[in-house]
């Protein structure tokens, strides 16, 4: 009798595994940050992970006017890579470590780390070279299409 059902186990099994495999990390997504000031989306590039801005509040900034580079300081904010260079550690699946975050009210780039605290809260610590002297803010995942995404 069990022999009548192997074939459709190992079907179950092989329909199932590839979309287990194929899961995004659960620190992709959306993310609104801790001043609510703008949803962030984080996803896999080839950078390792990384995030660009989806939604700006109403009557934030537009524009990347403090950006160190003059040549940058009139491109839209709307869609800018602000998170880069992030892995998932060796030590600990929750902690991606070895990234960057560009802050743009400041045009300054830190050294960054993400903590997945939960399914649906990130821990993102900006710093100057070590952690410890650095911020850390708390992100909610958002969804989406509660926040429109902003335009150029």
């Amino acid at each position: 009798m069990i022999r009548h059902f192997l074939p459709v186990i190992a079907l179950i099994i092989a329909i199932t595994l590839p979309s287990v495999a194929n899961a995004a990390s659960p620190v992709e997504g959306w993310w609104l940050t801790e001043n609510e000031r703008a949803v962030i989306n984080t996803y896999e590039c080839e950078r390792g992970l990384c995030g660009s801005i989806h939604w700006i509040i109403e009557g934030g900034m537009k524009i990347d006017e403090k950006n160190p580079d003059p040549n940058f300081r009139n491109q839209p904010l709307c869609n800018l890579v602000i998170l880069w260079g992030f892995n998932q550690s060796t030590n600990n699946p929750n902690v991606w470590e070895n990234g960057k975050i560009y802050k743009a009210d400041e045009g300054d780039i830190y050294n960054a780390t993400i903590t997945v605290k939960d399914e649906n809260t990130l821990n993102l610590r900006g710093y100057v070279g070590v952690p410890l002297f650095g911020k850390t803010q708390t992100w909610k995942r958002v969804n989406p299409a509660e926040y429109s995404a902003c335009i150029e």
